[in-house]
């Protein structure tokens, strides 16, 4: 089914993306922080432990993220993206009645994960990348807000569900949720135009344009990636950013619980990091067709440290945490559409899929950066010590960027 629309019809999928996007991520990313609290007193058990769950979706994104890539190059993005949601929603159905944190963790880091991958960043970037030539970084960096969008939506719901019905009857209603906004979506996707945008205009007609072989370039094999050069910058460098993003990102509410700040102050917190990701995103995508990305992405770098050093020694108030939301929020901005500019540069839109898929697998590792501050704040009590072992991965990252030689586009 397609739309008639007097705009490119390119603009379509892109709103169509960041939906999908904005309700996986915004419940299993920005909403795990939300379930912590609930499961540590449920389960009597330490946040390192519940943190190996939000550890085991990366993980199980690192296993699947390569052959998702792959599927999105090969198969149709719409029933991709179906699936994805039918899987999302079953999930949350399932956890729902799950007895044990064990039964909770294995559900999360199959049939969420399997949500994640197929309706979520890869298929919404790679569908982008197809339609898009001229403004490839804009249309990457704006599709890439779905998440943060889903940071800036989903919390508040999620906390009021939770508080008004419990975390297990919460999920059923996220599950509905889930089913109604994904399933419709993708009535309107289309997979591939049959010229991306043109060169000379955005709306110009279909019939105009690049060709084919132009927009698309080589197509690379997995031992053509992986002796690239700018795939191992990419995934040190997004890596790094990605461990110290979702180490603060999990542990929001138990720090803000140890400081007897409640749970909807910090859904606000959530919100304002999320609607700060949403315009650095622009900002990224806009200024990468303009600009050295190295130097984008060291500004990135420059912000979380201020934020790791400012946890370090300051008490952790309200107003800390909400400044600690807006630098975060800029800093994390940087990854998907830094990395989808490069990866469209670098390796053309016919490989995009299997490039973003196996940069997931290795973008899994970050999912340690939770796990070692919740493990060392078991250890030792505080956090202080976890944000100077995050600060100093920073250092072979901001050395590793110089990887990403010029601008996103020729």
């Amino acid at each position: 089914m397609r739309l008639n629309t007097p705009w490119f019809y390119g603009w379509n999928i892109v709103g169509i993306a960041i939906a999908y996007q904005a309700i996986t991520y915004g419940i299993a990313i920005y909403g795990f922080t939300f379930w912590v609290p609930y499961w540590e007193t449920e389960f009597d058990t330490g946040r390192g432990v519940i943190m190996l769950i939000f550890m085991s979706i990366q993980l199980g994104m690192a296993v699947f993220a390569a052959f998702a890539g792959r599927a999105a190059d090969q198969l149709p993005v719409r029933w991709l993206v179906m699936a994805g949601g039918f899987l999302f929603a079953s999930g949350l159905v399932l956890s729902a009645y799950a007895r044990e944190l064990w039964q909770i963790g294995l559900i999360f880091s199959l049939t969420i994960v399997a949500g994640l991958l197929l309706a979520g960043s890869i298929t919404a970037q790679t569908i982008t990348a197809r339609w898009f030539d001229r403004n490839a970084g804009l249309a990457l960096g704006i599709v890439s807000t779905g998440s943060s969008i889903g940071g800036l939506l989903l919390p508040m719901l999620i906390v009021y569900l939770q508080s008004t019905h419990g975390w297990r009857e919460a999920n059923l209603w996220l599950a509905g949720l889930v089913v109604v906004v994904i399933t419709p979506a993708c009535l309107f996707l289309q997979d591939k135009p049959k010229n991306p945008e043109s060169d000379e205009a955005d709306h110009l007609s279909e019939d105009s344009g690049p060709s084919t072989q132009q927009y698309q370039g080589k197509e690379w094999t997995l031992r053509d990636i992986l002796m690239s050069r700018s795939f191992w910058s990419m995934a040190l460098c997004f890596t790094v950013i990605s461990a110290v993003f979702i180490a603060i990102q999990q542990n929001l509410a138990p720090l803000a619980s140890d400081n007897n700040i409640d749970a909807m102050k910090v859904s606000t917190v959530v919100a304002l990091m999320a609607f700060v990701m949403i315009g650095a995103k622009l900002l990224f995508g806009f200024l990468s067709d303009r600009m050295n990305i190295r130097v984008l992405f060291v500004s990135a770098c420059g912000a979380l440290a201020v934020v790791l050093l400012l946890l370090t020694v300051s008490a952790i108030t309200y107003t800390i945490l909400m400044v600690t939301a807006a630098l975060v929020g800029f800093a994390a901005a940087c990854s998907m559409p830094l990395s989808a500019s490069i990866i469209r540069r670098d390796f053309g839109a016919l490989s995009f899929g299997r490039v973003k898929g196996l940069m997931y697998t290795v973008l899994a590792l970050g999912a340690a950066g939770p796990w070692i501050a919740g493990t060392i704040y078991d250890a030792t009590g505080d956090y202080e010590n976890a944000w100077i072992v995050l600060g100093v991965l920073l250092i072979p990252a901001i050395v590793a960027s110089s990887g990403f030689a010029g601008r996103a586009t020729r």
